[in-house]
């Protein structure tokens, strides 16, 4: 407690208690107030973000204790988290391996991190029985009280040992004794239920304001979250007393040094005040601080921000992040500024080994390692060695992933024996493994390797009967990605094609990267999005190379003018910078297409091209051939690549080869190309060309035979149609948009009202039906909740005629708006005084109607201001007063109201005459 005192002395000399606590009360009075502090960004991380321990896959140095420990830890807590009964024994290996490598890990916190494995792995009776809740008790006073709470815990519930409530109190006794804030709190509750513990002698608010202290602890970048626990304390009101003011001075203390949440707590403040402490400037200026600390608001939120404190929408949008000022010719919205991108340099070559590797080689060596191990180092050894130099490791690797039980080690090593496809012991147990992957672990892409090898790889291709069969399995699935071109994705109708929208928004979900992509352009361009659904899809694509290299592709080819293209490319030199070379590629093929006439953006295209070709990618080595034909042959680049491709060349790389390569590698090399192809009219035409170069016509016409039986044939590649495309003909019409919202209001989706009330209130929509239209707003009114009466309200200002007089037929609108007013809507108060004085019969309406006006005004609603000056300078409902008149109409001529700047303009003019 004593290393605290520094900082917990303001907030001690400011707490009070408010008196004695009454017989029987369930609450504590004691207003435990912060200390005063400047602002500053105590708890907003602006150095260098430290090194995920969830995604490092290696560094350059040798695999030290410290990366043993990340990647160590980092396994622990996954494989707890996805299967801690399936990973059981192995999670304990790696525990115990932690024990020997951590000297803060000592035998109590293998005991705590073993108890709490048992309990994840929902093995309570084996916890019981091993003992280990015993042990830990044996620890006794060693214990730390963190350790001594979790220990607590397990003996007030009777989780893995019997339940002993006086030995657990006495642990939450000890615990609070050494200053532990939740063991402080717990007392407390304990007393205030009536079950003080013995031993525990001191002041309820004493105890209350030790626990406190304690959550407040050091000034440092904690602080915002424990400041934000204690508001939440006096929100909950189950130990002190329920205080909003309390929890706000906490908040905002929170606020004023960096934290998030308490900036946001803060606006919500404001928006639920009345009009007497709502602070609009206040408000707006946590609102900002809010979301540049990352905060995300939803429709709802933003239109309670608009109506209460009558924001204009740019100045709303521009602290949002809707900021497009430095996309000038833009035509669509960009969601690239959610994504935090960061700068991977990596050199011109693959490096053989990595810290990771060297980990994971060292878990191979228990013999509690899942199969899952091996086939991960498989997968790293092909990486980092190459496709064809590691394949003798990786391979050996993948037998024991088989042996034992890993569904992907296995479809890998299938997959890879097809190299081997002239020897039939090879090929049936390709084939073997392929199909136990289906059936023993339910891989579906499993079906998709085995339609290529019946119709493609074999030699004895096309086996149609076996490749038709799996080719119609795969298919039912839904598994293959949704194929669609960027301007087909743009343009998707949900109510004309929903199956390939839902198909697409399932494997976005998944995180299949080229469909969650596809699914971010889709949010993007899509008006109706939240700010939450364009943060989340936006986080989701920004943890994925792929899908941010995907998402480059797109906006590139969606660039609709030279702008918008400029643009595009920026963000794929950025993306570029985030992924490293594995984006290379793809960077340089938009540069070429963009301006590769500039000596410079030429040089960096060949630099470009240099990194993807030593990695051994075939398009890149094509790509660098042809444009520097002019300056040296097509075979010199071959032979400068020649190791290269040999070690690790794709398909295309292989494929290039073949001219070049004596003839007793041609066979080889042609079974590593067909162990890789994907079985398309394109992969089998380049294996053709192949044959046909080096005079082998039998060889080419079976490979043009196969080209023949590809499913669709060549029809769909020359209309360009799509396989889901064509599945579709003649299987009838989608379910209508408004059809979709009703069954949604049927199955009880109360927001479909809205969707419903946009799709019927447009009269320049088919959909227009003023009828339903007033119902679907009324049901809002009546039966919504405070946003829903703030969005139909604003629905309803909007109304064309018709619609607002059909709605003012079935529903007294005024007293709607009146007590929405009262309620504080700043623009209902308007409303409600515009209509007050519309309508006034007597004098007393329209004194109502400037009783209203100003607190609108008062509240900062700009038009208010005007109309207020309008009704004082002319004295209706209230005595004339244009000095008032005056000093209204100049604030909202400052905030850029016209009508108030002519109405200021003839008052000052009077004044001067």
């Amino acid at each position: 407690m004593k290393r605290h005192a520094l900082f917990l002395m303001p907030a001690l000399v400011l707490s009070a208690v408010l008196g004695a606590m009454p017989a029987g009360a369930r609450t504590l009075d004691l207003a435990f107030m912060p200390p005063v502090v400047e602002p500053q960004d105590l708890c907003t991380d602006a150095g260098t973000p430290a090194p995920d321990d969830l995604t490092v896959e290696g560094g350059e140095d040798d695999l030290t204790d410290t990366q043993r420990l990340r990647y160590l830890e980092r396994d622990i807590r996954n494989l707890s988290a996805e299967d801690a009964g399936r990973w059981f024994d192995f999670i304990l290996t790696l525990i115990d391996w932690r024990s020997t490598l951590d000297p803060e890990f000592g035998p109590t916190e293998v005991l705590l991190a073993k108890i709490a494995l048992y309990i994840d792995a929902g093995r309570l009776e084996e916890l019981q029985a091993e003992g280990l809740i015993a042990q830990l008790r044996q620890a006794g006073t060693a214990l730390a009280n963190a350790q001594k709470m979790e220990l607590a815990q397990y003996y007030l519930n009777g989780i893995g040992v019997a339940q002993d409530l006086d030995y657990a109190r006495g642990l939450i006794r000890d615990a609070a004794y050494g200053g532990n804030s939740d063991a402080l709190m717990s007392l407390a509750r304990m007393e205030l239920q009536g079950n003080p513990v013995e031993g525990w002698d001191a002041p309820l608010d004493l105890t209350v304001t030790l626990a406190f202290g304690g959550m407040l602890g050091q000034m440092n970048a904690q602080v915002c979250g424990h400041a934000e626990r204690i508001a939440r304390e006096y929100l909950n009101g189950d130990v002190v007393s329920f205080n909003p003011d309390v929890a706000y001075a906490w908040y905002k203390f929170a606020a004023d040094l960096g934290g998030a949440q308490g900036a946001w707590r803060i606006v919500e403040f404001h928006l639920d005040a009345d009009a007497a402490r709502k602070d609009n400037a206040e408000m707006m200026k946590y609102l900002r601080l809010a979301v540049q600390r990352g905060i995300t608001l939803e429709d709802g939120q933003i239109e309670r921000i608009k109506y209460a404190g009558d924001i204009d929408e740019a100045t709303l949008n521009t602290i949002l992040g809707f900021n497009y000022s430095a996309d000038t010719g833009r035509n669509r919205p960009s969601l690239s500024r959610y994504f935090q991108l960061s700068v991977n340099l990596d050199g011109d070559e693959a490096d053989d080994e990595s810290p990771f590797l060297d980990y994971l080689r060292e878990l191979t060596q228990f013999d509690t390692a899942p199969g899952w191990v091996f086939t991960t180092l498989a997968s790293e050894v092909l990486v980092r060695k190459g496709r064809w130099a590691g394949e003798a490791e990786a391979m050996d690797l993948l037998e024991e992933a088989v042996r034992r039980g890993d569904g992907p080690g296995m479809q890998m090593l299938g997959k890879m024996l097809v190299r081997y496809r002239d020897d039939p012991a090879q090929l049936n147990r390709a084939v073997n493994l392929l199909t136990e992957t289906v059936s023993r672990f339910g891989l579906m892409t499993a079906m998709n390797d085995l339609d290529t090898l019946y119709r493609c790889q074999a030699n004895d291709a096309p086996r149609l009967g076996e490749a038709d069969l799996w080719a119609r399995n795969y298919r039912a699935t839904e598994d293959d990605t949704v194929d669609v071109s960027p301007g087909d994705l743009i343009s998707l109708d949900p109510f004309k094609k929903p199956e390939i929208l839902a198909q697409l928004q399932t494997q976005a979900l998944d995180g299949r990267p080229a469909s969650l992509s596809k699914y971010l352009e889709r949010v993007q361009l899509d008006p109706n999005a939240t700010a939450a659904a364009q943060r989340l899809w936006a986080a989701r694509t920004n943890i994925s190379d792929q899908s941010l290299e995907f998402f480059a592709e797109l906006e590139f080819a969606l660039a609709s003018n030279p702008a918008e293209r400029d643009l595009a490319v920026e963000l794929f030199r950025r993306i570029y910078l985030n992924n490293g070379v594995t984006s290379a590629l793809d960077l340089a093929v938009a540069l070429t297409e963009d301006n590769s006439r500039d000596a410079g953006v030429a040089q960096e295209i060949v630099g470009l091209l240099t990194k993807a070709a030593n990695r051994g990618e075939g398009a890149a080595i094509r790509l660098k051939a042809r444009l520097l034909a002019g300056q040296q042959s097509e075979q010199a680049t071959y032979e400068e690549l020649a190791t290269i491709i040999e070690e690790r060349g794709d398909f295309l790389a292989l494929m290039f080869a073949i001219p070049y390569i004596a003839n007793d590698r041609t066979d080889d090399y042609i079974d590593r190309a067909v162990s890789l192809m994907n079985c398309s009219t394109k992969d089998a035409d380049e294996l053709g060309d192949a044959y046909a170069i080096i005079l082998s016509p039998d060889l080419t016409y079976h490979w043009r035979r196969i080209g023949l039986v590809m499913e669709g044939g060549h029809t769909l590649a020359k209309l360009a149609l799509t396989n889901g495309q064509m599945q579709l003909f003649d299987t009838g019409a989608a379910t209508s948009e408004r059809g979709v919202f009703a069954r949604e209001l049927a199955e009880g989706d109360a927001s479909a009202q809205r969707s419903l009330y946009a799709l019927t209130a447009d009269p320049d929509l088919a959909t227009y039906d003023p009828e339903a239209a007033a119902g679907h707003l009324l049901a809002l009114l009546g039966q919504g909740t405070a946003d829903d009466e703030a969005w139909a309200l604003a629905r309803y200002r909007q109304a064309e005629g018709e619609l607002r007089d059909l709605i003012g037929r079935k529903i007294d609108i005024r007293n709607v708006f009146e007590r929405a007013a009262t309620r504080g809507d700043m623009s209902a108060k308007l409303d409600f005084a515009l209509m007050l004085r519309a309508t006034a019969t007597t004098l007393g309406d329209l004194q109502n109607s400037v009783r209203w006006l100003k607190e609108a005004a008062e509240g900062g609603n700009v038009t208010a201001m005007s109309e207020l000056a309008q009704m004082l300078a002319f004295g209706m409902g209230v005595p004339q007063d244009r000095r008032a008149a005056l000093t209204w109409a100049e604030q909202a001529e400052r905030a850029g109201n016209p009508e108030a700047t002519e109405l200021a303009r003839l008052l000052r003019l009077e004044k001067t005459q």
